[in-house]
């Protein structure tokens, strides 16, 4: 079953509330499995927002809400694409460089003027 990406779009997670697979699947509109699947693809982040409760294990909604909305392409990962860290290495680089040249400027300003005075 699929996700219905507009009802997942306009969902938001107001507290922090703990819920097992099946109150997901119920909230979500999918079966089971779907959630099961969307759990095992994103276990590494997962991972840290869970806890037991007995023999059920509870899933933070919040984390798992995004993911989903990850998933499902409504939102996107903040990872930046590799252009925009490229662009931004370059942009650091001739910050760090133009620094550099100051520093540098200054250095022998302030040599200049303890050998004078």
């Amino acid at each position: 079953m699929p996700f219905n990406k507009l009802k997942l779009a306009e969902m938001t997670a107001e507290s922090e509330e703990y819920l097992d697979i099946g109150s997901i699947a119920k909230r979500l509109e999918v079966v089971n499995r779907t959630i099961e699947r969307l759990i095992e693809k994103f276990a590494k982040k997962l991972k840290k927002s869970r806890r037991r409760q007995g023999r059920k294990i509870l899933y933070l909604w919040s984390d798992v809400l995004q993911c989903a909305k990850i998933h499902t392409r409504v939102e996107i990962e903040s990872i930046p694409s590799v252009a925009i860290k490229k662009a931004y290495t370059k942009q650091r680089v001739r910050e760090l460089q133009a620094e550099v040249e100051r520093l540098k400027h200054e250095k022998s300003n302030q040599l200049k003027s303890e050998q004078m005075g």
